[in-house]
């Protein structure tokens, strides 16, 4: 009797966690789709990803603009020329992969840098 309770206690706190987890992931879905507005980006236009060699490279460019707050910032603030070019000579990316890839980069180094621990652990455990 003792060991059904326990059980069910147990399994009361487990679908309550998962529950709040599933809250939380939802905030920060919401929360990175209206910061991704800013830029003019619908997740509707997220759908294509590099190849796996490309998904690399750009995964370490994200990497280190997400977690450079100077960067971050510049590129929340700042017009899409000038970030071509700070991207160009900070980081190392040519105009012509900003171009293909802004997207990409901008959404990641979002995650990377921002309040998203559960994309963050997402992105790692499926693309990485």
């Amino acid at each position: 009797m003792f060991i059904k309770r326990v059980t069910k206690e147990v399994k009361k706190l487990f679908q309550l966690k998962r529950s709040n987890t599933s809250v939380q992931r939802q905030d920060e879905i919401l929360h990175l789709k209206r910061r991704l507005e800013e830029f003019d980006i619908q997740f509707s236009s997220l759908a294509y990803r590099p190849s796996g060699v490309e998904t690399q490279a750009l995964l370490e460019i994200s990497k280190t603009v997400g977690q450079n707050n100077d960067l971050l910032n510049q590129l929340s603030s700042e017009s899409e020329l000038a970030v071509q070019q700070l991207l160009a000579n900070r980081v190392g990316i040519s105009p012509k992969i900003w171009e293909e890839h802004h997207k990409f980069i901008v959404t990641m180094a979002h995650i990377f840098g921002g309040p998203y621990p559960y994309l963050r652990e997402y992105i790692r455990s499926s693309i990485i």
